[in-house]
């Protein structure tokens, strides 16, 4: 079986969109757009229920275009194996999930051999609600990481209600909270751009190492009150909202 580091190309540009290629059985890979030394920043995108790869394109097209190695692991896929080969020295380790693929972002940042250095979920499953026909087959989580978290649910969303979301980003000072358009689906619905706008901002403000929240967010606690955020060395971060993902 081929090498997820193996099946690193250099993207092919085509109308401003960054190309995936495909590496392991179940992974796809986005290069950094420009292609050369240390990406920005490592982000998994880890799906849910009835998420395919398809779903994910938008946002991994515009993360790559703002210079992030981005690797869908599906479902199925061994996160031990995946996730190692995904880590990028010197560059901070994001791991995106919405829905269940939330959940299993939340199980990985709790072993000390795969921890992240922050997370991203979105539509959280706060409810025993069905969706897409699956059944939740674990627990809603009662608290947060103590890690930088960026929590994304949508305004009519009553898979993971805006209000209970609200009450989990309490637990942890390092949790933020934004609202978007749109319902459980997220990548689905109006609220689409926003979110690759969202973790953008969510990821520089890593590599600028100040802890604090996107514009727009709830904050939990002052941001001086906060545990330290480490530093990469990092340029200065890109304009946000400049690029031309699904033009």
């Amino acid at each position: 079986m081929s090498s997820l580091t193996g099946s690193r190309q250099t993207p092919v540009r085509s109308n401003r969109q960054v190309r995936g290629y495909l590496g392991r059985a179940a992974t796809r890979v986005w290069p950094a757009a420009d292609g050369n030394g240390v990406p920005r920043a490592s982000i998994v995108l880890m799906p849910g229920r009835g998420e395919e790869v398809a779903l994910f394109e938008g946002i991994a097209v515009r993360l790559a275009v703002d210079g992030y190695d981005v690797t869908f692991l599906a479902s199925g896929e061994r996160a031990d194996v995946a996730l190692a080969e995904a880590r990028r020295p010197g560059a901070p380790f994001v791991l995106l999930g919405s829905d269940t693929g939330a959940l299993r972002a939340l199980d990985l940042a709790g072993s000390p051999a795969l921890r992240p250095d922050a997370l991203v979920l979105l539509g959280l499953p706060l409810l025993h609600r069905p969706f897409a026909g699956e059944a939740l087959a674990e627990l809603p989580p009662r608290a947060l990481p103590d890690l930088p978290t960026l929590l994304i649910h949508g305004r009519q969303d009553d898979v993971s209600p805006h209000h209970l979301a609200r009450i989990i980003t309490r637990t942890v000072r390092t949790a933020t909270l934004e609202s978007v358009p749109g319902g459980h689906r997220i990548l689905a619905g109006p609220g689409a751009r926003l979110v690759a706008a969202l973790t953008v901002l969510f990821v520089e403000s890593l590599l600028q190492g100040d802890g604090t929240a996107p514009a727009g967010g709830s904050r939990i606690g002052h941001p001086a009150a906060r545990p330290a955020v480490a530093r990469w060395a990092a340029d200065v971060p890109r304009q946000i909202g400049v690029t031309a993902w699904g033009r």
